[in-house]
């Protein structure tokens, strides 16, 4: 492991997660579950037309998944829904400010993006 994979934003976020709470009211919801270690992400969205007027998630999971969702989810505030069909796995790499990632954290980062586009 480097010391790059948990550096202070992961920290941070995985202590104090963005946008983990419950939706009283939503448009779109999907769960997705890691099977080689645990974790498990679900998004919920509430669309204004076809603008993301909230978008939640709960879950449980490791500080990388934590931070991913937390900062997919951020990210994808007041966007629309084309917004949400271009994003890639490098983008998510990037909102966290990872460069190298072994495959099985690759999983842990990559399952936020996996609720979003299954």
């Amino acid at each position: 492991m480097t010391d790059a994979l948990y550096h202070e934003l992961i920290l941070d976020l995985n202590r104090f997660p963005l946008n983990k709470k419950k939706l009283g009211k939503f448009d779109f919801r999907n769960r997705a579950h890691n099977p080689l270690c645990g974790d498990t992400v679900e998004i919920f969205i509430k669309f204004d037309g076809d603008k993301i007027a909230d978008i939640a998630w709960q879950g449980e999971g490791c500080a990388i998944s934590t931070a991913s969702a937390s900062l997919l989810t951020d990210f994808l505030k007041n966007k629309n829904k084309s917004e949400i069909k271009k994003l890639t796995q490098a983008k998510v790499l990037k909102l966290l400010g990872l460069k190298k990632i072994n495959p099985t954290r690759l999983r842990c980062a990559l399952l936020a993006l996996k609720c979003l586009c299954p």
